[in-house]
């Protein structure tokens, strides 16, 4: 049997490949205009005109040389020969331009390139530059001014520049210049034992920097070591520096930077800072107690209110509970019970969270799921699932593959009929049918009916396919179960 078609079929300008024209002895029967069969008997393909049939055929009636061409001809085998020409040779299977060119007077093009290969040519593509390209790298380049501008130019005879001399970096005796001038420079103030002078080539302006570093305890601009001990008070010891006495108040304008340990031996430590870091992750409480829980009692942050010490915000521990409390936040010291608790960052519960009520993202959590609100579901099985009516429980992945049928067909053991059956066992006839190719995986168009494979008695547990013509591949069938869909949609006929 055959797929009949009741609409056009618009390729929308695809290609029709490996067709078969109708295959018949004579022509069919109530023909339209633009039909065409294929005439056994006369091995001739026939078109329907609007009145008769018309064969498909007819010669060529000659072939002439166009330019460039000779030869052709009106009846039996003709052919059409190259014409050949200056610098060109016709041979018999290619047209060769000659190698050794001795007419040609000029040869001129913007992106013009001669050379050997890719890494070595002569480039003519930028405008009045001619740029000579030598190991895969634009080396030296000529351009209309003048001027010769290479990555690196190797002179090995004297260099006479009239001009300026411009150069982002220059060597003597193999030496860069400017520590050439530095160290030169500088061996002329080494002798000096009383002051020490360094010298800096500063290439920016193009001079020699002068750094004085005067050792001397007299001079005004510097910090003798007598000055230094008068204004410590406390003098110097042999492995430790006193500033001032008891009743005195030392005071450091600017930054302090202690490389070593900060020991504090008074009773209190007030910091007027704005900001203050601490590198150290964990801050330990109570260390000079032998981490005793009865003097741990207490320990923990408070929050000073300047106007009301009662309004206090503190975070304690508890020595007896073994808890911390927290002030406003808990009905009474020693329980765990919040009022209100906002947490902005994560919570790990390792056991039972109760609640009367749950909210996530400002929604509702209920007991038990709706359409309308989250909460808890059970699983449907794949038996409820395949039902498609229950409105109570959700659908796992492995529950929702239980709505398909995936059934593979060898294509060595179909009979002359062509046709298979595959039992799916869905318990509907609404069913979804696709068939491909195993090796090709293209779709392929047969006849399917959700039948016996007599395609006469309807079934809701198997599906009929009739191949016409056997596959040249083994196929595949794709069978999903669409029963319980909402039957709603609204059919009219005009």
């Amino acid at each position: 049997m055959a797929i009949e078609y009741y609409s056009s079929i618009d390729l929308n300008k695809n290609e029709l490949q490996n067709a078969v024209v109708q295959n018949l002895g004579s022509a069919p029967g109530s023909p339209v205009e633009g039909q065409i069969y294929y005439d056994t008997g006369d091995d001739t393909i026939y078109f329907r005109n609007g009145s008769a049939w018309v064969s498909i055929g007819g010669d060529i009636t000659g072939v002439t040389a166009g330019d460039g061409l000779t030869g052709g001809g009106t009846t039996g085998a003709v052919t059409l020969n190259v014409v050949g020409g200056d610098g060109i040779t016709a041979n018999a299977n290619d047209v060769a331009i000659t190698a050794a060119q001795t007419t040609i007077t000029s040869v001129v093009n913007a992106s013009l390139e001669i050379g050997r290969d890719t890494h070595n040519r002569i480039k003519f593509g930028t405008d009045d530059q001619i740029i000579f390209r030598v190991g895969n790298a634009d080396g030296v380049k000529f351009k209309a001014s003048g001027e010769i501008e290479a990555g690196s130019l190797d002179i090995s005879g004297d260099a006479d520049v009239d001009g300026t001399l411009e150069a982002d970096a220059i060597t003597v005796n193999g030496t860069a210049l400017d520590e050439f001038i530095q160290d030169t420079v500088g061996a002329m103030f080494s002798s000096n034992t009383e002051t020490r002078i360094s010298a800096t080539y500063q290439d920016g302006d193009g001079t020699i920097d002068l750094v004085v570093d005067d050792m001397t305890a007299n001079d005004n601009d510097d910090v003798s070591v007598a000055n230094l001990k008068t204004r410590l008070a406390g003098g110097f010891g042999s492995n430790a520096v006193t500033i001032g006495d008891s009743n005195d108040v030392v005071t450091i304008g600017n930054d302090l930077v202690i490389t070593g340990d900060l020991t504090v031996s008074g009773d209190t430590i007030s910091a007027n800072v704005a900001t203050l870091n601490v590198e150290d992750k964990n801050i330990t409480l109570n260390q000079s107690s032998s981490d005793s829980s009865s003097t741990a009692d207490g320990a923990g942050i408070t929050i000073q209110d300047a106007v009301n010490a009662d309004t206090d915000a503190t975070l304690l521990w508890n020595a007896a509970n073994d808890k911390f409390v927290f002030s406003h936040l808990i009905e009474a010291p020693g329980t765990s019970i919040f009022t209100n608790l906002d947490i902005s960052g994560d919570v790990d519960v390792d056991g039972t969270l109760e609640t009367d009520a749950l909210t996530i993202g400002g929604s509702a959590v209920l007991a038990q799921a709706t359409t309308s609100a989250v909460g808890a579901v059970e699983l449907a099985t794949s038996a409820e699932t395949q039902t498609g009516t229950d409105t109570a429980r959700a659908v796992t992945p492995d529950g929702l593959a239980a709505r398909s049928v995936v059934a593979d067909i060898d294509v060595s053991s179909l009979t002359d009929d062509n046709i298979v059956t595959i039992t799916h066992n869905l318990g509907t006839a609404d069913v979804m049918v696709q068939v491909y190719d195993k090796t090709t995986e293209a779709n392929i168009m047969c006849d399917i009916a959700r039948t016996t494979d007599d395609f006469s008695t309807a079934s809701t547990s198997v599906i009929s396919i009739d191949f016409g013509t056997a596959p040249p591949n083994d196929c595949r069938a794709l069978i999903t179960s669409l029963k319980g869909a909402t039957a709603s949609g609204t059919v009219a006929y005009t």
